[in-house]
């Protein structure tokens, strides 16, 4: 094989490689497009509060009554439109939870 016709397969060699890095550039870039749309497209979600259970409240308060706050759970409660706690709303129990347990 002669000079020229080595320099031809070199050549050859370096414009295909040229051609199979263009082509996993341009994969790539259609892969990131695909992955960003659909990220883009999965809804937004909100952080969930976390339960609070009627046994979890009534805990709390008894805690604050035996402190000596029982006046001022008796008000959180009827705040919350409820003069007893078995008839406060269950999607009410972590607020009053939270506004308890600053008492």
């Amino acid at each position: 094989m002669t000079k020229d016709d080595e320099m031809k397969v070199l050549a050859d060699l370096a414009d295909s490689m040229h051609k199979v890095a263009e082509g996993l550039e341009t994969m790539a870039i259609y892969l990131l497009r695909d992955v960003t749309e659909k990220v883009q497209k999965q809804p937004k979600t909100e952080p969930v509060a976390p339960q609070v259970t009627l046994e979890e409240l009534r805990s709390v308060l008894a805690e604050k009554s035996a402190k000596g706050y029982t006046a001022e759970v008796r008000k959180l409660l009827q705040d919350f439109g409820a003069d007893k706690l078995s008839a406060v709303k269950p999607e009410d129990y972590a607020a009053i939870k939270s506004n308890a347990e600053v008492l």
